[in-house]
């Protein structure tokens, strides 16, 4: 049941991230071109200069503002991130049976009781 649960989760968070991939972009660019105008911002010295790198981040800064469904894509693709990187965890914690219970991990304590068991033939 839980193995169900998982796929139908991972689909709707996937068809989610995918649907959202576009705003994600604009938002990317947007907030990078925001970066710039404000570090313009910060290396010019003249004041008319100053004033229209900090209208363009402004403009740049509500255009990202607009790209709101980004924040939904972005939260289904670290949930899917989280998701997958648990899963994952829990399998590679199981072992080679599947219940944990893997002889290869204790190797120096097999090692110990093979060694008491094992008793040579003395000539």
């Amino acid at each position: 049941m839980g193995e169900a649960i998982f796929l139908i989760l991972a689909l709707i968070l996937g068809i989610t991230v995918l649907f959202n991939l576009g705003p994600i972009i604009v938002l990317t660019i947007t907030l990078s071109l925001a970066y710039v105008a404000f570090r313009q911002y910060k290396k010019t010295g003249t004041t008319g200069k100053k004033m229209l790198w900090l209208i363009l981040c402004g403009v740049f800064l509500i255009a990202s503002v607009t790209n709101a469904p980004a924040v939904v894509g972005l939260a289904a693709a670290a949930i899917l991130y989280l998701l997958y990187k648990n899963r994952k965890e829990k399998k590679d914690s199981a072992g080679i049976n599947g219940n944990g219970d893997d002889p290869f991990v204790h190797f120096e304590k097999e090692w110990r009781e093979l060694s008491r068991s094992y008793r040579p033939n003395e000539f």
